[in-house]
């Protein structure tokens, strides 16, 4: 998903509603400072993205917190 997706589905959402994620067996909320541009490899085929590795192409991706 582009961030350009991502903002479009938000967008279908109450503006003033707050936004949680799961923390093990909880929820927390998300702060603006817990989002992060991490390289990681590239995508494969089934959406899967792994950790970067010097064997493998890398990219840049918005990450959210996350178990």
């Amino acid at each position: 998903m582009k961030v350009s997706e991502l903002v479009k589905i938000l967008k279908e959402y109450p503006q003033e509603m707050d936004v949680v994620y799961r923390c093990a067996s909880e929820n927390v909320m998300l702060e603006k400072d817990e989002l992060k541009i991490v390289k990681l490899c590239a995508e494969r085929p089934d959406g899967w993205v792994a950790n970067e590795r010097p064997d493998k192409p890398s990219k840049d991706y918005l990450v959210f917190p996350g178990n």
